[in-house]
């Protein structure tokens, strides 16, 4: 069975994250949105006939149908390695013929390589429309969690100590020190690719039995080089995501 979602939050984070705006009438690219990770939050005023999910997991898409039959649902059979790994490498995302006022992306491009990620953010802003707002999240490496969170320590810290559940051997130590300095980074199970190792096509050679954990981690200053007319936010309670936000004037 590939991933359904049980995370709820995602509408508060970006209803916080972009202020409060006015979703009533509005169009809304849920990408990567699971089975109507927007839409499943209590809180949420997006109606559900002008939300659309599009989305690499085909069982999340059919349990969103079940759930939200107005809504529309398309699933993105593009390869992943930890979501879709069966999938077409390089897939275009759909067209689906409208222009969204809004496209949120939470904990998509946390699990592809720099280059998909500038890739599909090209691809995401030609579906927006006039004034319309592309949202989305991303890790920054050494991000240190809210007081409370029970994984208190930097982002990559979290990750590598959750990750270590998986793999005993790793040398969560050893590799926060191969991260020193570095400015985007890909956890792949216990192995740390960092900067100018590029991207990350280690997991080819993975064994396919392996978790296949995907973690992409970037430093904001990276990332508004990476797109210079976004604004980057920082994380809102209790979350841990970086938000890049682009206008389309």
């Amino acid at each position: 069975m590939s991933f359904v979602s049980t995370k709820l939050g995602q509408f508060r984070y970006f209803d916080e994250q972009l202020r409060k705006p006015d979703w009533s009438g509005k169009r809304v690219l849920d990408f990567g949105g699971n089975c109507g990770s927007l839409l499943r939050d209590s809180n949420a005023n997006i109606d559900e006939d002008k939300y659309w999910c599009i989305d690499v997991s085909r069982d999340a898409i059919y349990e969103g149908k079940q759930r939200f039959p107005r809504a529309h649902w398309i699933f993105y059979n593009r390869y992943n390695l930890q979501f879709n790994p069966e999938g077409i490498r390089g897939l275009k995302i759909p067209d689906t013929g409208e222009e969204f006022d809004f496209i949120l992306a939470y904990s998509v491009f946390t699990h592809t390589s720099k280059a998909e990620t500038i890739d599909m953010v090209g691809q995401l802003r030609a579906f927006l429309a006039v004034r319309g707002v592309l949202a989305f999240t991303f890790l920054d490496p050494r991000w240190k969690a809210f007081d409370g969170d029970p994984f208190p320590g930097s982002n990559l810290k979290w990750r590598l100590q959750i990750n270590k559940g998986d793999h005993p051997s790793m040398d969560v130590n050893a590799l926060l020190d191969k991260s020193e300095g570095a400015k985007w980074l890909t956890l792949v199970n216990h192995k740390l690719a960092v900067d100018d190792e590029g991207e990350y096509e280690g997991e080819q050679q993975q064994n396919p039995t392996d978790d296949k954990a995907y973690i992409v981690f970037c430093e904001p200053e990276v990332m508004k080089t990476t797109f210079p007319e976004a604004e980057i936010l920082p994380p809102v309670a209790p979350e841990r995501h970086h938000c890049c936000v682009i206008r389309k004037t």
